[in-house]
């Protein structure tokens, strides 16, 4: 049987979610107690005479309060419950035998209650779920009543001349109605707390109210339905919450109104009984009209969530998919960075970086998604330096650090504030990058949002890092083995001998092979006898190890034999003849000239090799003289041609990877090398040089390795200035003194 709380009293027992378990007993007791007092009170004073309770609003207090409370709680509770009960009906007039009979009925209804629900929904009672409204319906709202109705009709009549089915229909109507909208709006709340403001809350309440008082107030016109589209209209724009409390503040108004003599119940000239349950009876059908459209409407948006989440996951997914082969090709911890903030992080959050430990530093290395670049230093991110970031303490400590809110963050890392006001970063998080010998770096991720960590965002950022772990761990190894092979191809090329007289040298080398930054191409230049200077350009076919090495003997042989070697001819000759003897060197290329600075007489010869471009300030010209086959290949005598060098003339020796194309025709790059270096005006050996190869190769894929020796004759009072080399780089220094 019961009675119920008003509004007030109803909304205390609806914790939080986390809280309602932990709160303390006695916060418990004192908001069941004041609940079910004021609603029990209410029961008689403002919904008719005593002997007939038309609205008990306390049913619905005491279930919610034992749903709401581990069941070692209980006893506390019911007993809370039944002395509060005697304790109203005594100060109505009630003998303690009779309060007492409506105590025990009072407490064995929401136990029989809570008891059915727990066994039928095992966990939290959900009602925006079909499933868990049936259970709650047919165990609270009608099963529970049924045992309180019995126990109070029999009470009531052994003390009223009252027929026992009469007074048993009035406990059952309105403790069930009571149940309905008290323990259905805290339930609600309890599980799927709403998110409207207070103004949507007053709105919706009071619109509620309104539609209530103007249908209830006449009784001569039958203007009862108008709360009905009102909490319809709720059910489809509102959280569920919202609706059961303007239908609980519906149900009251209504009693209400009834009560003191106002709308077409009044005015019923029938027994309070029938008056009692066609009025509940109404009631309750309206809420539950509102109630199943809100959880359609429910069930429709999260089946719309649950599609949206889904596309996102595949979305994801296939993002995933290319980035992981984006991240193969990538053969380099930035090129692994930046693919990861260019196409992963974004997938997920707002902002975000990636950072990298750098070996023998205690700042990683920092790549964002607003385009900002690695070299920034922590004054330019507005960071003190050396003060703690999201990445320094992930990297440092390998364990991820989240903040839901910017509060958090800020109490975190307070010389962040400013960097996070300007980005509108309201939540983030940083998760390790995990090697084997401690953390990599580390990803960030920042959201407009509040609580933008949710558990996908998580579980993605973990698969994130795995990636990036992995793909790291490849690039470190592929750069450890660059970084030898780039300092082996460094020690195979020749170190130019100091005080050459009369020239100024620029050259470069660029191997096809990027993944180890060695090949068989090679320049070379050297003294030679009677103050001569010699040079070379060769090209061993091949471009890994194997050509490097071939390359390294055919140059080291071509320095010893030009030593007594009468000219170029000769030279290749006998070089040919050594080369019999070097695995791989068959068919290689070679271009050797030397030049006396005195006679500014320049002889030259090419074996099967492209011929030198000659610049001086009228325009550029090949040289095609002394041209015979590549080494090992056949044995016609070789020839060599003669040139007396115009003053700072500049020739130009390469090799066939700067101008073999694939697609195009190799006079029509030869061609376009001759105009490239024809156009440039006085330029010296280092600025034709980084000229040549910027309009040729530029930073493309090479499918041959490429040198390039630029060699300017100065006359015999010049000292000789040595080549600048970047094998690395797409351009070349100045020239350097060595």
């Amino acid at each position: 049987m019961s009675r119920s709380a008003d509004m007030t009293g109803t909304s205390e027992p609806a914790p939080p979610p986390a809280v309602a378990g932990r709160a303390p007993l006695w916060h418990v007791l004192t908001v069941v107690v004041i609940a079910y007092g004021a609603g029990a009170s209410l029961a008689f004073v403002g919904f008719g005479a005593p002997a007939i309770v038309v609205l008990f609003l306390p049913a619905g207090v005491t279930l919610s309060a034992l749903m709401l409370n581990p069941r070692r709680r209980w006893p506390w509770i019911l007993a809370a419950i039944a002395v509060t009960e005697i304790a109203v009906d005594v100060s109505q007039g009630m003998s303690v035998r009779s309060a007492s009979g409506f105590a025990l009925a009072n407490t064995a209804e929401p136990l029989v209650g809570a008891l059915l629900l727990r066994r039928n929904v095992p966990g939290p009672v959900d009602l925006r779920r079909r499933r868990d409204l049936l259970a709650f319906l047919a165990c609270g709202v009608v099963a529970a009543p049924v045992v309180g109705g019995a126990i109070g009709a029999t009470m009531l009549v052994a003390s009223v001349p009252v027929p026992w089915p009469q007074a048993f229909v009035s406990f059952w109507a309105g403790d069930a109605t009571g149940v309905l909208t008290v323990a259905g709006c805290v339930l609600a709340w309890r599980y799927s707390p709403g998110r409207s403001g207070p103004l949507g809350w007053v709105l919706s309440v009071g619109s509620a109210v309104t539609a209530t008082v103007i249908g209830f107030w006449p009784q001569g016109m039958p203007l009862f339905y108008l709360p009905i589209p009102v909490l319809f209209a709720l059910a489809f724009s509102r959280p569920l919450v919202v609706t059961l409390t303007a239908g609980l503040a519906t149900t009251v108004t209504a009693n209400l109104m009834t009560s003191t003599g106002h709308g077409p119940w009044a005015a019923l000239d029938t027994s309070e009984q029938l008056i009692t349950m066609t009025l509940q009876l109404f009631l309750a059908t309206t809420i539950l009209g509102a109630w199943a459209l809100a959880v359609g409407v429910a069930e429709r948006d999260r089946a719309r969530s649950d599609t949206s989440v889904e596309r996102a996951a595949r979305l994801r997914l296939h993002a995933l998919q290319v980035l992981t082969t984006d991240l193969a090709k990538a053969a380099t911890s930035e090129e692994i960075a930046q693919a990861i903030v260019h196409e992963g992080i974004g997938l997920i959050a707002d902002h975000g970086s990636v950072a990298l430990a750098a070996p023998g530093s205690t700042e990683p290395v920092l790549w964002t998604t607003d385009g900002r670049s690695a070299d920034m230093t922590d004054r330019d991110r507005g960071i003190p330096a050396g003060a703690a970031t999201p990445h320094s303490d992930v990297i440092r400590t390998g364990r991820p650090v989240i903040h839901q809110t910017r509060t958090e963050a800020v109490a975190a890392y307070p010389h962040l504030e400013d960097v996070y006001r300007t980005l509108d970063v309201n939540s983030g998080m940083c998760v390790p990058i995990d090697g084997d010998a401690g953390a990599l770096g580390s990803l960030a991720f920042s959201f407009h949002r509040e609580h933008g960590a949710d558990s996908g965002v998580i579980a993605f950022a973990a698969a994130l890092a795995t990636l990036s772990g992995q793909a790291l761990r490849r690039a470190q190894m592929y750069e450890r083995e660059r970084d030898a092979t780039r300092e082996l191809q460094q020690a195979l090329l020749p170190t130019l001998a100091s005080g050459l007289p009369g020239i100024q040298v620029c050259a470069d080398y660029r191997p096809a092979d990027v993944a180890h930054q060695v090949g068989g191409d090679w320049y070379d230049v050297f003294a030679v006898p009677a103050g001569r200077v010699g040079f070379a350009v060769g090209d061993v076919v091949g471009h890994q190890l194997a050509a490097a090495a071939a390359m390294a003997r055919l140059q080291s042989a071509l320095r010893i034999l030009a030593q007594t070697a009468p000219g170029p001819a000769g030279a290749l000759d006998a070089l040919d003849r050594a080369s019999t003897l070097i695995p791989d060197a068959g068919t290689a290329t070679v271009g050797y000239a030397d030049y006396d600075p005195a006679t500014r007489l320049l002889r030259y010869a090419c074996a099967g090799h492209l011929p030198p471009l000659l610049v001086t300030g009228t325009g550029a010209e090949y040289l095609w003289g002394g041209r015979s086959l590549p080494l090992g290949v056949g044995r016609a005598a070789r020839g060599q041609g003669e040139l007396v060098m115009p003053h700072d003339a500049i020739l130009v020796w390469y090799t066939d990877g700067l101008v073999e194309r694939a697609d195009e025709h190799i006079a029509e790059n030869m061609q376009r090398l001759a105009d490239a270096a024809g156009h440039l005006t006085a330029p010296d050996a280092a600025t034709l040089c980084r000229h040549l190869l910027d309009r040729t190769a530029g930073g493309e894929v090479r499918a041959d390795d490429t040198a390039i020796l630029c060699i300017q004759f100065a006359g015999p009072g010049a000292a000789a200035q040595p080549y600048s080399l970047r094998g690395d780089a797409p351009t070349v220094d100045g020239p350097a003194t060595r």
